[in-house]
């Protein structure tokens, strides 16, 4: 996917961050085809992904705001979708009942399940045509930049 229209730039930053939007895009457009089969967004196959598979240790929706590097209502409102079709559970933590903490049901530990299959499916399928050689060492880059990156969060 070339980008017509985009300035041509001797910046090998600007470049970096160009080439990297532009698999996210194509990345998140993969993703989106993919889960939908499973009625999964992106966004909740990552919040279900947080949540132990067994659904005994629960996170707090405070916790998964972190993780996902998103607001708390944002995350409180993904929850409450993901409760409503019947994936997590919430309810109070054993130990500390002032805290509510989220679990994963056993519909949502098995549509998780699905996604999971299909996305790596899907992953398979993007990535073939790329020579074992250049998947490690692009796993190896691409795990320094976000290194880098998380070094700057907040």
């Amino acid at each position: 996917m070339s980008c017509e229209g985009c300035p041509v730039t001797a910046d090998p930053h600007s470049e970096l961050y160009r080439r990297l939007q532009q698999i996210y895009v194509l990345l998140d457009d993969g993703d989106r085809r993919a889960l939908r089969a499973v009625g999964l967004t992106p966004t909740h196959f990552t919040l279900l992904g947080l949540l132990d598979p067994a659904g005994q240790a629960g996170v707090t929706v405070t916790r998964l705001a972190e993780l996902m590097l998103c607001t708390r209502g944002n995350a409180t409102r993904l929850v409450q979708r993901l409760v409503e079709s019947g994936l997590v559970r919430t309810g109070p933590d054993r130990e500390d009942q002032r805290l509510v903490k989220v679990y994963l049901t056993e519909t949502g530990a098995d549509r998780l399940a699905a996604a999971k299959a299909y996305h790596a499916a899907a992953n398979r399928l993007r990535f073939s045509g790329l020579p074992e050689a250049d998947l490690a060492r692009l796993s190896e880059l691409a795990g320094a930049l976000a290194d880098e990156l998380g070094k700057h969060l907040d």
